[in-house]
């Protein structure tokens, strides 16, 4: 649960050893290689091209086999359950290049599959183009070749579905006595027509004919007549339907070579990556240097790697006046790990801060349970997290994922349990159908606090119970708010910056204790050295006039800033009581129907709303509760001490996605 030491690795290697030395890293998975700094020692060095030319053709190759997947999975999906695990393959037949050529040669045949597929459906195309162009014509009984006569040109065309034939005629007659304009068919758009004329009219008849709005038709590429081209068409289109099934059944029938190419395209990864980190190590004709990272837990196993190599390497501990540079590797157990989302979706620690994953754990669980609490959504997170931990068995981010809807949905169904909160009060709806005081959880004990009495579980919708909550939602809150500020005092006292932080920050939780001794009636003194500290500290950290402005800027960003704080936790009150009502608004909706004893409509009904409604609240709560926990950790406790900013460690490791490596 911290943050993982690293040291600056240099390592100078004979070339020959190069790919090897590399290779033996990658299986390592703990060094990070750098791109090397511009430097007057680099300067005489040069970097290998020829490793970024490698990698772009295997990139060529990757690209080609994705593809080949990609077609498979069109026209022949795999079958794999939802939570189906990834298939597992030993480390060896990952690194196995020798099958690579086989799977090159797999992919093109898929690929020259599609290829007449498409081409196919191309065809397909131009044909349906085609029978859409000559089908109003299919009246036509004279073949469309031989239309013309020896004295008469023979024009196709279309005219509006809105110019009667009748004045059309009329003005071509008017125009051109020699010329006559046929109607063939006509649609709700266009009227396609035939205008006939003497050969030595036809100029004349066409320059009439487009004053009622002629648009010529050119079928000159067809012979014979229009059903002679679309029976003909027509069979073309068979056989290409059953040409295509039968290319499409040629590909499906390469279902078995999925999981080879698969293992391909992994292999190329490993070999690209590899290729990629060599072209960032600088080298000479006989030997090659690298700068990176190493974690310093690794550190006695790289010395045992490297010991059967021709090399020679040393690590140093970082310079702590650039830690900037530094990457980030946080080490987690299996409670705080899924916590990592929630920290990458923020910003990674600096190495000279703290891993956040151990405070951000318990109180993002707790506020989160407050807030949801429900025993059902509560089991319904659990359910589904588990289902996918052990089923699916997933890694990387979906991991974290399922974790942390198991964490949450542990922390909503025990918070759940002492809020009696079960889909809402649907146990004591359903009751009431019965004539029956129902509940999921009996009365457990009371707490008295003076005269206040507090009955568990605590009933949310009635009494004072929500302002019970709401004293609990802000104690908490000044609990998150304490350890963020005792952690940055921490690092402040780490970092000698002693004024700042004993008189800076501790004043004011020295100042609100005053405050509440003060209201109860008690000794001042406490107040009085709060204030006392917040004024020495202004003039310890400040210089000049900033001594006075500092003053005056710490009283009102300090009182400001913590009553916000404070009321923001408020929040835990606000979202538990409305999912609580929402829940209940709808438990009574749909017990209208069975208000005076049970009926089956009024069941049916009951079913109806509840599912609807349960879901809806469901999923808005859940995206609220989340939102709302995020930013209590991001806003109001990292604020008071988180440093981020940091780089993720990126070691040179065998990174897959389709299957599981086997461990050794």
């Amino acid at each position: 649960m911290s943050i993982v030491a690293m040291k600056k690795l240099r390592l100078i290697g004979v070339q020959s050893q190069q790919k090897a030395i590399v290779k033996e890293l990658m299986l390592l998975g703990c060094v990070q290689i750098d791109e090397p700094q511009k430097t007057a020692e680099t300067d005489k060095l040069a970097l290998r091209s020829g490793s970024l030319g490698e990698a772009a053709h295997d990139h060529q190759i990757q690209a080609k086999l994705i593809n080949a997947l990609r077609v498979l999975d069109e026209y022949a999906p795999a079958k794999r359950g939802l939570l189906s695990p990834l298939p597992e393959v030993s480390l060896d037949k990952l690194l196995d290049e020798s099958v690579i050529p086989e799977d090159i040669k797999k992919a093109d045949v898929i690929l020259a599959l599609e290829t007449r597929v498409n081409s196919l459906n191309q065809e397909e195309s131009r044909i349906h183009t085609s029978i859409e162009a000559i089908e109003p014509w299919k009246a036509l009984e004279q073949p469309l070749d031989k239309l013309n006569t020896k004295r008469c040109i023979v024009n196709m065309g279309t005219l509006p579905a809105a110019m009667k034939m009748t004045d059309a005629a009329a003005v071509l007659a008017e125009a051109v006595p020699e010329a006559e304009i046929v109607e063939i068919s006509a649609d709700k758009v266009l009227r396609f027509c035939l205008l006939i004329s003497l050969r030595e009219k036809a100029d004349e008849a066409m320059i009439a004919a487009r004053t009622v709005g002629w648009s010529g038709i050119n079928l000159s590429g067809y012979a014979g007549t229009v059903m002679d081209n679309l029976s003909d068409m027509s069979g073309r289109l068979r056989g290409i339907e059953k040409e295509r099934e039968e290319v499409i059944g040629l590909i499906a029938s390469h279902f078995e070579d999925r999981a080879d190419i698969q293992l391909g395209v992994e292999t190329l990864k490993t070999r690209i990556d590899r290729e990629t980190c060599e072209g960032n190590i600088l080298h000479t004709e006989k030997a090659f240097t690298f700068s990176g990272w190493v974690t310093a837990e690794s550190e006695k196993l790289l010395e045992e790697k490297l010991a059967d190599y021709c090399c020679t390497w040393e690590t140093a501990e970082p310079d702590p006046e650039n830690v900037e540079e530094v990457p980030v590797l946080l080490k987690n157990n299996a409670f705080t790990s899924p916590f990592n989302m929630v920290t990458e979706m923020y910003s990674r620690p600096a190495y000279n801060g703290l891993d956040p994953n151990p405070f951000i754990a318990p109180f993002f669980a707790l506020f989160f349970g407050m807030m949801f609490a429900d025993m059902a959504y509560g089991l319904v997170l659990l359910v589904a997290g588990l289902l996918v931990t052990l089923k699916a068995k997933p890694k990387g981010a979906m991991k974290r994922f399922a974790g942390l809807m198991i964490i949450c949905g542990i922390s909503t169904t025990v918070i759940g349990f002492f809020t009696g909160g079960f889909f809402g009060d649907a146990v004591t709806q359903i009751g009431k159908w019965f004539g029956q005081n129902w509940a999921i959880v009996p009365h457990l004990f009371t707490i008295h606090l003076g005269d206040i009495a507090i009955d568990m579980p605590l009933d949310l919708l009635s009494g004072n119970n929500p302002l019970y909550v709401l004293v609990l939602a802000v104690c908490l809150g000044a609990v998150h708010l304490a350890l963020g500020v005792g952690l940055g005092m921490y690092l402040k006292i780490k970092d000698g910056q002693y004024a700042d932080a004993l008189l800076n920050d501790l004043c004011w939780w020295v100042i609100i204790a005053g405050i509440g001794l003060k209201l109860l009636g008690k000794t001042p003194i406490v107040l009085y050295v709060g204030l006392g500290m917040l004024v020495l500290g202004s003039f310890l950290t400040n210089k000049g006039i900033g001594k006075i402005t500092g003053l005056f800027g710490a009283i009102y960003n300090g009182a400001t800033g913590y009553l916000g704080d404070f009321l923001s936790y408020s929040r835990l009150m606000a979202l538990m009581l409305a999912g609580s009502v929402i829940a209940s608004v709808f438990n009574q909706l749909g017990s209208l129907g069975n208000k005076n004893g049970m009926t089956v409509v009024g069941t049916i009904l009951f079913v109806v709303v509840f599912l609807i409604g349960h879901a809806l609240n469901f999923g808005l709560n859940l995206i609220g509760c989340f939102v709302h926990t995020l930013r209590l950790q991001f806003l109001e406790f990292f604020g008071k001490w988180y440093r981020d900013g940091g780089k993720a460690f990126k070691p040179l490791n065998v990174d897959t996605k389709y299957f599981n490596v086997k461990e050794n």
